[in-house]
């Protein structure tokens, strides 16, 4: 599974290549490094990573075809915040504490609407996502307590959109929504991105 998401976003990056016109003033590879804040969208991803906001980081790289389409291929690591559920009955009462964590390959398309000039850009992206959740559950009973743990993890497609403002020549603020799934059910696992990205 794994390997047939990373297929699919080998073979995005190559058309998106081939189909984009390149001029003559395109611009050279460029690399940097991203961070953001990340919280999650919607219920199902939320009731398992808590609704604060957590962290993502990796890094990028881009190649401008001219001055309004770029290429941006980008790795990272979410990790979202710890979400805690409490179930309460007689006779057994059950804590599960769950942490969420994901890595993302994404192929992003960055549109320039105004040319190399404007600061704005908008565009839309494709990810490999393998998903982690690791849990910790504690029941309780009149004759005590046990406690178990463990970590699954799923690899999933996604979707995105973003859009980014350039501060200065190196430094752009970015936000993203990616859509994707995770779970043996397939549940939504959807994540707002915001944060800041340094180019050399």
């Amino acid at each position: 599974m794994r390997m047939r998401c990373l297929a699919k976003l080998l073979w995005v990056g190559v058309f998106g290549s081939l189909w984009v016109p390149v001029q003559a003033n395109a611009g050279p590879m460029e690399a940097g490094f991203q961070g953001a804040l990340a919280a999650p969208l919607g219920g199902d991803l939320r009731i398992t990573s808590g609704a604060g906001p957590g962290w993502a980081a990796g890094v990028h790289g881009g190649y401008a075809f001219n001055e309004r389409h770029t290429l941006k291929l980008r790795v990272e690591r979410w990790a979202l915040p710890q979400g805690h559920q409490t179930f309460a009955g007689a006779p057994v009462a059950q804590d599960l504490a769950t942490k969420v964590g994901a890595v993302a390959w994404g192929a992003e398309y960055l549109w320039r609407p105004g040319g190399s000039a404007s600061p704005w850009a908008a565009g839309a992206g494709v990810y490999c996502i393998r998903w982690s959740v690791a849990s910790e559950d504690t029941l309780t009973t009149q004759g005590g307590s046990t406690r178990s743990s463990g970590t699954s993890a799923w690899t999933r497609q996604g979707l995105g959109l973003l859009g980014s403002y350039r501060i200065t020549p190196h430094l752009e603020a970015e936000a993203r929504a990616v859509f994707s799934h995770y779970g043996y059910e397939n549940l939504n696992a959807n994540v707002a991105l915001v944060g800041l990205a340094w180019r050399f």
